[in-house]
């Protein structure tokens, strides 16, 4: 037996004649705007809709990384407001009448059933190390063909491939405006397919052919609007007004940020989350770095990174020397300055030490801390990227590189990946350092020594709080969709701890 479903308004009518025309009005503009309420609008209650399909893989765990990644990319469709998502049931239920094997037909025909504006299937599959995901946008309706391509992005941490799937899709609603039918005209007023889901609000919007659109009262998917008659002649609009894109992707990139850095922190890499990694740090510069560096000075630097728990570490035979012979340079320059005639310690005076000697000695003394601690940061620089792990204070990068270099000269560098430029900015800011310390009694010469070491400090500050990170495997996780051809590298240590390098060229199509 069919039952006819009612629905029953209850309405309190004041005796006042001002609070009953109030009344009259807002009953008229809510059986306007309820869909039942206009004829073309209970044909058609949604403009614009997607039907988003999961392909499933061989592999469950692909299988259930492409659902969430479908699930991702329905949500991000949602919150911008053009292309409302089918509901997951349905889709689901769509996809169980598929047969297996079946080709792009068959999607078709099922986001045809779903009366769906656009479909996109989502797929999920692993090449080398990297998980590749894609999604493709096909077009049912006549209206959406400039909607049509395809998105890949590759990520090493598989709760990223959602995240980044979504970002993609954010990005797109960028320049999408808002595509509206006009539905029925009452009173003088039209009723348009486009409401507060849209992003629209009552007030004044511009139409792509410069007429303009007064929108006078807005429900979740309908708009009560007066136009020109020459913009409801076509019985379509395309209003100006554009999604804000940038708090969904700003959301979105911290929790990649957030995934990246759990993934490859060290204890994350290193598979023990009891590891304290900026107390270790920390401890690393302050005491075991320099305590190993007195005895064992350039091998000390290596030895120390052990202390912060890698599993695999193996040294930069080109870091040790570089960091010993600078060690050296330390205490034998000025001897080799006076062809080995001075005294070796500072402060002892004698017939061959200038006092100006005397000074770049002392200078030269005290600052080998600086090189251990240099040396140490190189070292850990190549273990971060041998290991496939990131530096500690990592989710403050730029603020702790910022505080490495004020501290260290090229401290900032080496902590992003960056083991040349961390070496130019110690050599040419400790040279000028020791220039200025040597002349410091003429004058013009310090002044100059001393405005070119400020510059290239204020160079070196810049450059390390802005500069990303060197590491490849983290950058893999910034960036956004991959490119017709893209070339990847990457450093691993082999099981016999040799280390292998990995070259790999990446096609879409």
């Amino acid at each position: 037996m069919n039952r006819k479903q009612s629905t029953r308004f209850t309405l309190f009518i004041s005796r006042s004649p001002w609070m009953i025309s109030e009344t009259l009005i807002a009953i008229l503009l809510l059986f306007t705007l309820m869909p039942g309420g206009v004829s073309a609008a209970a044909k058609e209650p949604v403009k614009g809709t997607i039907a988003v399909f999961p392909v499933s893989q061989a592999s469950a765990q692909l299988s259930a990384l492409s659902q969430k990644s479908a699930e991702a990319i329905a949500e991000a469709f949602n919150r911008l407001g053009r292309f409302v998502p089918v509901e997951e049931g349905r889709v689901q239920t769509a996809i169980d009448k598929i047969p297996e094997g079946s080709g792009e037909e068959a999607v078709m025909k099922a986001a045809t059933e779903l009366n769906a504006d656009l479909y996109a299937t989502v797929t999920v599959y692993m090449m080398g190390s990297s998980i590749i995901g894609t999604v493709t946008i096909n077009p049912v309706s006549a209206g959406y063909q400039q909607m049509k391509q395809s998105i890949a992005v590759r990520s090493m941490v598989p709760l990223n491939i959602p995240l980044k799937l979504a970002r993609e899709v954010a990005l797109l609603h960028k320049k999408l405006p808002v595509e509206a039918s006009i539905l029925e005209k009452r009173d003088g007023l039209y009723v348009l397919s486009a409401g507060q889901w849209h992003g629209i609000r009552p007030g004044r919007y511009r139409t792509d052919r410069g007429q303009t659109v007064i929108v006078r009262n807005t429900s979740r998917y309908r708009s009560l609007a007066s136009l020109p008659d020459s913009a409801a002649k076509s019985g379509r609009l395309t209003i100006r007004d554009y999604p804000s894109v940038r708090g969904v992707i700003r959301e979105i990139d911290d929790r990649i940020e957030y995934n990246t850095n759990y993934r490859y922190s060290l204890a994350g890499a290193e598979g023990d989350r009891n590891i304290d990694p900026e107390k270790k740090f920390t401890a690393g510069i302050c005491l075991i770095n320099p305590g190993a560096n007195a005895c064992f000075p350039g091998y000390g630097s290596y030895l120390s990174t052990s202390y912060l728990g890698f599993k695999n570490t193996t040294p930069s035979i080109a870091g040790i020397v570089f960091s010993s012979a600078l060690i050296i340079t330390h205490f034998l320059l000025p001897e080799y300055m006076t062809r080995f005639k001075i005294n070796f310690f500072p402060g002892v005076m004698d017939g061959d030490k200038t006092r100006n000697l005397n000074n770049l000695q002392i200078f030269l003394w005290s600052t080998v801390p600086l090189t251990f601690s240099a040396a140490y940061l190189d070292q850990l620089s190549y273990q971060f990227t041998t290991n496939s792990v990131l530096p500690p204070f990592f989710m403050s990068k730029n603020e702790t590189a910022l505080v490495l270099s004020v501290i260290i000269p090229g401290g900032g560098m080496f902590y992003k990946g960056y083991r040349l430029p961390g070496w130019g900015f110690y050599l040419s800011e400790m040279f000028l350092a020791g220039f200025c310390v040597y002349t410091r009694d003429e004058k013009k010469k310090v002044v100059y020594g001393g405005i070119a070491l400020g510059a290239v400090k204020l160079i070196e500050l810049v450059t390390a709080a802005f500069s990303p990170p060197s590491y490849s495997f983290y950058n893999i996780e910034k960036e956004g969709r991959i490119r017709p051809a893209s070339l990847s590298m990457g450093v691993e240590p082999a099981e016999t701890g040799d280390l292998v390098y990995r070259l790999g060229m990446t096609f879409s199509y």
